[in-house]
């Protein structure tokens, strides 16, 4: 019921709004490939115990709960975001594919929740990955989303009938999603390489005058990279760093310390915009037309990360003995509801300040660079989590999650190739933490008056 309510409501939302031309139908070439890709989950889900239940009765649930299954995720993942992605932003078949993979691969993370069991969560989302991958390679050169329903729907009602349930315990192991993984993606290149004249023929229906124009802000021009700036541009977090801790130690007031904080992180703000004026302009004038695709791009983007921390800090949890601290939410709570409020005014400035520091000057003005671009990206977000030093009192264990962050915004920028769609993702991220600051004082003034 859950499948069919959410399909009606995404259908909606296409009808009125989206307006996605998503290919039900269309006639298909024989591959063997496609055939081959489901029955290495058949195979690899027969070595993990199974108890058919092949009764009438059972046989015809597992049909319906595939089948149901299948149509709401396919027309979801496939339909609306292949269809959308390809269409308004011109990525290529790979990207897009990709893209469509890791979106319903990390919509499975929220099944650790449920399960309590991050290594079951971990297998499923590389599954789901490789599984997505292949859906939406196969629904590309095909333009057949029946195609991926019936290939999604025969391995649900497999499982449905091996292990009697769909839940996240079952029909999934470490191993396993590993092979999925890998011969998934393997197979969906394949099928992507070698049909790359159906793909060129898809790539122009129902593209949009913005997708044609890859969305105007991808555009983007190729300026030298300026490694003088980019030192310089790093000196302005050292400095909050040292100068926060330096000039409050003179001052007992809570107060005073963070109107201190607040004024350095406030003079670098301006410094980091005077610096990098120039780049905040241009992309500006290209992002303005598309701000609220912007922003509904930017708020799955900060869906993601916040479903991405939990992993990494679990992930982390069973290699290392760490904290329970948390970060920005921690720090306000130990504070009074007043003083949370004001420091909360520096993550108002940090998505500025870091998105212009950290994925501007070093990293994406280093791309194209070959090999030079994947190691800024990671010596940036090194940085992006060094920067947190005093929010974790030092424990670079903790600073681990926010440098997965800083590669994730990172690629952001490399596939929007628009600060400004970095900033908003930031400021949507760190505005939550704002909320927490002034909800914490809303209840205190509530429980005072009271």
């Amino acid at each position: 019921m859950t499948e069919l309510i959410g399909f009606g409501c995404f259908w909606l939302l296409n009808r009125f709004y989206l307006k996605a031309r998503v290919h039900w139908w269309s006639r298909i070439d024989r591959n063997w490939l496609w055939g081959l890709a489901f029955m290495v989950v058949f195979i690899g889900d027969s070595t993990l115990n199974p108890q058919f239940t092949l009764t009438v009765s059972a046989i015809l649930w597992a049909i319906v709960i595939g089948l149901v299954v299948g149509i709401f995720e396919e027309y979801l993942f496939r339909g609306l975001v292949v269809t959308y992605l390809r269409t308004h932003f011109g990525l290529s078949g790979v990207w897009t594919a990709l893209w469509s993979g890791l979106i319903f691969g990390l919509a499975h993370a929220i099944n650790v929740l449920q399960s309590g069991d991050l290594v079951n969560t971990i297998a499923q989302i590389l599954q789901a990955f490789g599984l997505g991958f292949f859906l939406a390679a196969l629904y590309l050169i095909t333009n057949n989303l029946w195609l991926a329903i019936i290939g999604h729907a025969v391995i649900d009602c497999f499982d449905q009938l091996a292990f009697g349930t769909l839940s996240n315990s079952a029909g999934t192991s470490l191993h396993t999603g590993i092979i999925y993984a890998v011969v998934f993606v393997v197979l969906g290149g394949v099928i992507l390489s070698t049909h790359t004249d159906q793909l060129r023929a898809s790539s122009g229906r129902g593209v949009t005058q913005r997708g044609r124009k890859k969305m105007d802000f991808k555009k983007g021009t190729q300026e030298p990279a300026s490694l003088k700036m980019a030192l310089y541009a790093l000196l302005i977090p050292i400095a909050e760093l040292i100068l926060g801790d330096f000039l409050v130690k003179p001052f007992h007031s809570k107060l005073v310390q963070v109107i201190i904080v607040d004024v350095i992180f406030f003079i670098g703000f301006l410094v980091a915009i005077w610096m990098f004026k120039d780049v905040l302009k241009r992309d500006w004038q290209a992002f303005k037309p598309h701000f609220w695709r912007g922003t509904l791009l930017a708020i799955g983007a900060v869906v993601i990360t916040y479903i991405l921390l939990p992993l990494v800090r679990s992930g982390l949890g069973l290699f290392l003995h760490t904290s329970s601290a948390a970060g920005g939410v921690d720090v306000l709570s130990a504070q009074t509801a007043g003083l949370g409020v004001i420091a909360s005014l520096t993550t108002l400035m940090a998505p500025f300040t870091e998105e212009i520091i950290f994925r501007h000057a070093w990293f994406y003005q280093w791309r194209n660079r070959g090999i030079v671009t994947w190691l800024m990206l990671i010596l940036s977000s090194i940085m992006f989590g060094l920067f947190h030093w005093n929010n974790f009192n030092g424990d670079i264990t903790q600073m681990i999650p926010y440098m997965v962050v800083g590669a994730w915004f990172g690629l952001i920028y490399y596939w929007s190739k628009n600060i400004w769609q970095n900033i908003l993702t930031h400021f949507l991220f760190d505005f939550v933490q704002v909320l927490a600051a002034v909800f914490v004082l809303v209840m205190t003034l509530m429980h005072v008056t009271g």
